[in-house]
């Protein structure tokens, strides 16, 4: 597609704005981001297509600086003005950048223009941007300030998730119990938020009632992500057997050593050596030549002075190459 499309970019006698457009947008999907950006620099004239397509791209690549920039210029123009969408687009860049008073800019820039009275999707993506650049209670503010009809699930998910963020698991339960007495009802996105708030809570309870209620009563079926916020869950809590039934209890289908992972983290924290021995034996069932893997149990054999156990699970390592992150060491 990309040969053939420049070939044909370049054969046609005359260049309109659709055909610009749908050039960039090309390239920037391929990923040739410099050569959309030399075309976008080409154009004899841009509209909001355009000016949103190149930002997307520069996002896309993770290139926040670039798209910054050029949402920047493209404010300055006379000529066009961003859309919704331009503002959805440059989102990603603020997060990713980190810098809230890019963000402040952004809400400033929406109030103008009347994008946040007007776009429930603005308005989400803002207090999403606020938690995710650390500024939680200006997410919470502009949460608070967006009438009780005007809030839709998005609204509530993106609060519970940027308290999960913050750790303010608290906070987080309290909201998603509002939520439900608007009747709204959760989905799956929803309750991986308030899941992922409860383990960095410490709300070991909480989290498992509301996985239940997710699988009963709104009859969600979870993913592999919601079972491996389930055992982190019950891992920092100590409740080591109940994260290892669970574990065991999830489908074949969808299961994956990343969850058995985390299980072993926890009997490393906690000092389980009988468990992390089963643990490891299942991970090495799934997947070898994680050095990571024997670090963890390394360092739970040494934790209980089974030091010859240890010097031969080292043997084993060396024996099978297994790869080790940079800077750790069974030494």
């Amino acid at each position: 597609f990309l040969k053939d499309g420049s070939k044909l970019f370049d054969e046609l006698p005359e260049r309109n704005l659709v055909t610009w457009n749908v050039m960039i947008t090309g390239l920037v999907k391929w990923g040739e981001l410099e050569y959309a950006r030399s075309l976008f620099e080409e154009m004899p004239c841009r509209n909001v297509v355009s000016w949103t397509g190149i930002i997307d791209g520069y996002t896309r690549m993770n290139r926040s600086n670039g798209a910054l920039a050029l949402f920047r210029r493209m404010v300055a123009c006379e000529y066009t003005e961003p859309s919704e969408i331009t503002i959805l687009a440059v989102f990603p860049a603020i997060w990713q950048n980190g810098d809230v008073r890019n963000c402040q800019l952004i809400h400033g820039y929406g109030e103008k223009r009347g994008f946040n009275a007007f776009h429930i999707h603005v308005s989400n993506c803002l207090i999403d941007t606020y938690a995710k650049c650390g500024c939680i209670f200006s997410a919470l503010k502009l949460f608070e300030d967006i009438s009780v009809e005007r809030k839709n699930l998005v609204s509530w998910t993106s609060i519970i998730s940027g308290f999960a963020m913050h750790g303010m698991g608290k906070e987080a339960v309290e909201n998603f119990e509002r939520m439900q007495k608007v009747v709204l009802k959760p989905n799956r996105v929803t309750f991986l938020s308030v899941l992922n708030a409860c383990s960095h809570g410490g709300l070991v309870e909480e989290g498992l009632k509301f996985f239940d209620k997710m699988v009963e009563e709104c009859e969600v079926l979870p993913d592999i992500k919601h079972y491996g916020c389930l055992i982190d869950m019950l891992g920092r809590a100590g409740r080591l057997e109940q994260a290892e039934k669970v574990a065991s209890g999830i489908p074949s289908e969808i299961t994956n050593v990343v969850v058995w992972r985390t299980l072993l983290g926890a009997c490393s924290f906690h000092g389980n050596v009988e468990m992390g021995e089963r643990v490891t034996r299942k991970i090495l069932e799934m997947e070898r030549g994680y050095g990571g893997d024997y670090v963890l149990m390394y360092n739970i054999l040494a934790g209980v002075w089974r030091y010859g156990d240890a010097e031969r699970l080292r043997r084993v390592v060396d024996e099978r190459n297994a790869l080790k992150f940079p800077g750790r060491s069974l030494v």
